[in-house]
C-alpha cells in the first residue's frame, strides 16, 4: 500500500512536471514572436539645399516628427518606433549635422544610441510652395518630392528606397501648405515601409 502510494505520489510529480514543461514549450514561440519586433528610428530629414524656416517650422524636421506619427499609429505590433524626443535628445548629443544622413557610421552610431535595429532616413528633394501671388495668379500650393530610405544596423546599408510626390492645395500660410503638402507625399510611404522592413529583415534583400 505504501509503495503504491509513493507510487501514485512519483506519478503525479511527474505528469506535474511535464505539464510545466509543456506550457513552457507552448510559451516559447509567444516569446520569439516578441523578441523579433524589431526597433525604429525616424531621422531628420535632408535636403541638398537647406530649406530654412518656414514661419518658424522647418520641413526637415517637421517630415520626420510626422512620419514617425504616421508609423507609430500604423505599425501596430509590427514596428516598435522609437519616440521622436529620443531621437532628437540623441541627435543633439552627438552633435549631428544634416549630411551625417550621408555616413553609414554616424548612422550606426545613432542607432545603437537609441536601441534601434534599423532607422528611417528621407530626402526633400523638391518643395515648391506657391501662395498665389505669382504674375501667373494661380491658386496657392506645395508641389513636394520625397525619397525615403531605410537603413539596416546589421548590415551597415541602406536595404530599401522609395520616391513619392503630391501636391496640396488650400488657402493658408507657407508653412501649412508645406506641411500639408510633405504629409500628402509621406502618407504613401507608411505601409511601404511597414512591409518592406519585414521583408528586409527576414531576406537581407535590397528592394527598391
Amino acid at each position: 500500500m505504501n509503495r503504491r502510494s509513493r507510487f501514485n505520489r512519483g506519478s503525479r510529480m511527474l505528469l506535474f512536471l511535464a505539464a510545466l514543461l509543456t506550457v513552457a514549450g507552448l510559451r516559447a514561440p509567444e516569446g520569439t514572436a516578441s523578441s523579433s519586433v524589431r526597433t525604429l528610428g525616424v531621422v531628420d530629414f535632408y535636403a541638398v539645399t537647406p530649406l530654412g524656416s518656414f514661419e518658424g517650422s522647418f520641413p526637415e524636421r517637421f517630415a520626420a516628427d510626422d512620419l514617425s506619427d504616421l508609423l507609430t499609429r500604423a505599425g501596430g505590433d509590427r514596428a516598435a518606433v522609437i519616440p521622436r524626443g529620443v531621437v532628437r535628445q540623441a541627435e543633439a548629443s552627438s552633435g549631428w549635422r544634416s549630411e551625417d544622413v550621408l555616413r553609414f557610421e554616424r548612422l550606426a552610431s545613432l542607432a545603437h544610441a537609441i536601441g534601434a535595429d534599423q532607422l528611417v532616413i528621407g530626402w526633400i528633394i523638391m518643395l515648391d510652395v506657391e501662395t498665389g501671388g505669382s504674375h501667373d495668379g494661380g491658386p496657392p500650393m506645395a508641389d513636394v518630392s520625397v525619397v525615403v530610405q531605410l537603413f539596416d544596423v546589421a548590415q551597415r546599408r541602406i536595404v530599401a528606397e522609395t520616391r513619392q510626390s503630391a501636391s496640396a492645395l488650400l488657402f493658408g500660410t507657407r508653412t501649412s501648405l508645406a506641411e500639408q503638402g510633405l504629409h500628402l507625399a509621406l502618407s504613401p510611404t507608411v505601409p511601404w515601409l511597414i512591409t518592406t522592413r519585414l521583408k528586409t529583415s527576414d531576406n537581407g534583400a535590397r528592394v527598391y
